[in-house]
């Protein structure tokens, strides 16, 4: 359950289509989400865009996070690119290095640094300028890699305009099977190595060798987590009640823009350790971004589970707002989430809402990112 914590906190796809659409500018950066969302100032540094459709439509000169069903970029970026989607598609040039995850993805565009792209489909049709490692069912170069590139996957083709200038890693399912022209690299620069994961639904693995695990076992993990967030839940609403009573009326009264909060304050932490680690000096400083945005997303989960908690408690009950009403509150609410994630893919969509829901009622609070989040 940790680990799915941990990539909540890298991705959230789906928390910002359940907020209204907003926009906020902090310096010179830019946070949209919404339904659909396109960014078309000029003269933007960074830009951290979310929502079903998402749209880059005009160029920056840093970096950009962006996130949804349908992602497009079709204007230049100076720095760097982290998208993920159902379908994302590079039309604009990437000066940095691009990183990129969807069902298919398309890179139409060059990308000066290196490329990382996870998906079931994936078709490289533009230059890239470092190193290219790709993880997808299928597969298609038709252009060149200056450096070394990785590939694992069951299809691969090359098109006319396909050259590997370093060395080629191919991981198969049976090695030998596919097929290198050596025009595209020399034999002497490929090494084959043995795929030891089955793959499952294309992009998505699972250890070849192995028991599964059961559903009984996946639920123990589920449900001791479950108890650890609502023990901590419980003794932060005896501890300090008038706060965490405040917390869950705000989560209450306004769900969807304490969504849009968390996010909005996430996003701020995690992209200020990329920004700061442009610096020899700031670079020290990037583990400490990282941590306080981990640290702000437990914290929200254990919020956002009280407040569930705290509804349901007081919509089927009525309790008085004792300790026995706050213990009860915490360790329903936990449990509640983590039940909640056992749903196969849409129980994490509504977990993740939970804690972005929660991080956002704690980023209202805290003085750096208060300004944003209102």
């Amino acid at each position: 359950m940790l680990k799915n914590l941990l990539v909540i906190l890298s991705l959230m796809l789906a928390a910002p289509a359940l907020a209204q659409d907003e926009e906020a500018v902090l310096g010179n950066d830019v946070y949209k989400a919404g339904q659909s969302v396109r960014m078309g100032e000029d003269g933007r540094d960074d830009a951290f865009l979310a929502g079903e459709g998402v749209r880059l439509a005009a160029p920056i000169t840093g970096n950009a996070h962006m996130a949804g069903r349908w992602v497009d970029i079709a204007a230049d970026l100076g720095g760097s690119l982290y998208a993920a989607g159902q379908r994302v598609r590079i039309e604009g040039a990437v000066a940095g290095d691009a990183a990129v995850a969807g069902y298919t993805i398309t890179v139409d565009a060059p990308v000066g640094g290196d490329l990382r792209a996870f998906g079931s489909e994936v078709s490289v049709t533009a230059p890239i300028g470092e190193s290219m490692i790709l993880n997808s069912e299928i597969v298609e170069l038709d252009a060149p890699v200056a450096g070394d590139a990785v590939i694992s996957t069951r299809e691969l083709t090359f098109g006319p305009g396909a050259r590997i200038d370093g060395t080629l890693t191919l991981y198969e399912e049976e090695v030998g099977t596919l097929l290198v022209p050596e025009e595209v690299v020399p034999a002497e620069r490929i090494t084959r190595v043995k795929l030891r994961f089955k793959r499952v639904s294309g992009a998505f693995q699972h250890p070849g060798g192995g028991d599964k695990r059961s559903f009984a076992d996946e639920a123990a993990d589920y449900l001791t987590w479950g108890v650890i967030i609502g023990l901590i839940a419980a003794l932060a609403a005896l501890i300090a009640p008038k706060a965490m009573g405040g917390f869950a009326e705000d989560l209450a009264a306004r769900p969807f823009r304490n969504v849009l909060s968390g996010f909005l304050g996430l996003s701020v932490l995690l992209g200020g350790g990329v920004l700061v680690a442009l610096t020899l000096i700031g670079a020290l400083l990037t583990p400490f971004f990282w941590l306080a945005a981990l640290a702000l997303g437990l914290a929200g989960l254990v919020v956002g589970a009280y407040g569930l908690g705290a509804t349901v408690i007081g919509a089927a009950f009525s309790l008085p707002k004792s300790w026995i009403f706050r213990v009860l509150a915490g360790f329903v609410g936990a449990m509640l989430t983590a039940v909640i994630g056992l749903v196969p893919f849409l129980g994490w969509i509504v977990v993740m809402a939970i804690l972005t829901a929660g991080a956002g009622v704690l980023s209202k609070r805290l003085p750096i990112l208060s300004r944003l989040a209102d």
